[in-house]
């Protein structure tokens, strides 16, 4: 249409695009500070010009074209990726950190001070053979250093209870963002088949896209209608027909079989703690065990070996300790076991001998294990006992001559204290290299927050320009309108015959 009534229609369609740019300006602004937004833009293109003969063509205004969600698709998988790594040296750190504290090391109260005390203990006895308080004093830092290994091992079971019950969590909160996830595809999909772009909906997914990732590295596919489809260790967890459910290994029964959260025994070989992935497969439930490279669980899933590992560390040197103690004490067998231990679950089944503890004159000091015969003054045995602290022995061969009562060392092998020192060491060393790495990720996502946020963000400044623009666009579309109703008053009213 041409003539007033065509320029008419074309300064009303300048009028509603620039009001759809400042509704879209008013939205930017509203969600400022809202986690997660990203900027939306108003896309205007001119609408189909008018054929007019003798003329040519003439513009008939504007139109909205669309509203685009203002995000770089290469940053926001970076961000993903990084969101995954970063978790799982945080939980790494978090949970070794909490081990350390078991450990308390070095401190008064630590093991590696309560070592020194027990061998000092024996020092002391050995210049002191006669002294009952001697004795006495042997019997009760032996106790202390038992009450230690005891906690610290319960501290340790406690701490790996508390883990594995995290992972369980995690596996929950899993399956019900992948809910909230296939709620959303229901809702873009709606949207989309209608040829809209739901921008918001589109926001909130890659929110919880990235929540996920944080917990476990996940692909992520997109289909043409934005859709999500998720994957983990190439099992499929959510896609435009299918949802599965994330379960963990929550204990190995007598048999080694892993134990799921629900009770259900699983024939695949899977540790504690493991994430599975539960499908539906012609109508019978398959269970399939996935490993992690990244996230949240992953991180806890190492901090737990390191746990497993130094409960198997402490039951190793409980056991060890004892049996060297006993072998020197008892002469190989022939007399009374200074301390009581299993094999198994050591650290927990340490004790001191009763009998030792009912009467501690039975703690034989010299050579003689007679102590009715005992030479006065034969500390032999008990210096003996002390010096295990700085000797280097290995326990499964022949270290100990029952005849000669003497040590044979190892230069191959390590001291009581030092074994003890060594898992301490080793602990140290995987808390301070997830710390740095920590340190490093946390510099590489704020760079990419950054990226992000410049690309994503919603910039006060550059919006109140954009305001002003389009205010003013707003302005001289109502003034062409406003000329418009004056010729057309002119035209109607005050021409004719």
């Amino acid at each position: 249409m041409s003539g007033l009534f065509g320029t008419l229609n074309t300064a009303t369609s300048g009028l509603l695009a620039q009001q759809n740019a400042l509704q879209t300006i008013g939205h930017n602004v509203s969600n400022l500070n809202t986690p997660g937004y990203s900027r939306q833009r108003v896309d205007l293109q001119t609408n189909v010009a008018q054929q007019v003969p003798g003329v040519g063509q003439i513009g008939t205004g504007v139109q909205v074209g669309g509203i685009s969600r203002m995000t770089d698709p290469f940053i926001m998988n970076q961000l993903m990726n990084g969101y995954s790594t970063t978790s799982k040296h945080q939980a790494l750190s978090d949970t070794i950190g909490q081990l350390e504290a078991t450990f308390n090391e070095p401190s008064e109260t630590g093991l590696s001070n309560q070592i020194s005390e027990v061998f000092n203990a024996w020092t002391y006895l050995a210049s002191n053979p006669e002294q009952a308080a001697s004795k006495t004093m042997i019997v009760q830092t032996s106790e202390t250093f038992v009450d230690t290994v005891q906690h610290m091992a319960n501290a340790m079971k406690a701490l790996k209870a508390d883990t594995v019950q995290q992972l369980d969590k995690a596996a929950v909160d899993a399956n019900s963002t992948l809910k909230q996830l296939e709620d959303l595809n229901h809702q873009i999909w709606q949207a989309s088949v209608r040829g809209y772009t739901p921008n918001d909906l589109l926001d909130t997914q890659d929110q919880l896209v990235n929540k996920l990732a944080s917990q476990g590295d996940i692909k992520v596919e997109k289909d043409k209608y934005n859709r999500v489809s998720i994957t983990m260790d190439e099992q499929i967890l959510l896609n435009e027909n299918t949802r599965n459910e994330i379960m963990t290994v929550a204990s190995l029964n007598d048999s080694g079989e892993a134990v799921l959260s629900d009770e259900t025994t699983l024939t695949a070989e899977a540790k504690v703690g493991q994430f599975v992935i539960k499908s539906d497969k012609e109508g019978t439930a398959a269970y399939q065990p996935i490993n992690l490279d990244g996230g949240s669980v992953k991180g806890t899933q190492e901090a737990l070996t390191v746990i497993d590992d130094m409960q198997a560390g402490l039951d190793q040197f409980a056991y060890d300790f004892a049996t060297a103690v006993n072998t020197i004490h008892s002469n190989d067998g022939e007399g009374t076991d200074f301390f009581t231990v299993s094999e198994e679950g050591s650290a927990l089944s340490l004790q001191v001998n009763q009998k030792i503890k009912e009467d501690p004159n039975q703690i034989v000091t010299g050579k003689s294990m007679d102590n009715e015969n005992e030479i006065d003054g034969d500390g032999s045995r008990a210096q003996l006992i002390s010096s295990l602290k700085n000797t280097p022995i290995n326990l499964d061969g022949d270290w100990y001559d029952d005849d000669t009562m003497k040590i044979n060392s190892d230069v191959n092998s390590s001291t009581l204290f030092d074994s003890y020192n060594g898992m301490v060491t080793d602990m140290g060393i995987i808390k301070q290299q997830s710390d740095n790495m920590l340190d490093t990720q946390e510099g590489l996502m704020s760079l990419l927050e950054q990226r992000r946020e410049s690309v994503s963000g919603v910039d006060i400044n550059g919006e109140v320009t954009d305001m002003i623009k389009y205010s003013s666009a707003f302005q001289a579309n109502s003034k062409v309108l406003a000329t418009l109703s004056e010729m057309l008053d002119t035209l109607i009213n005050r021409t004719g015959v």
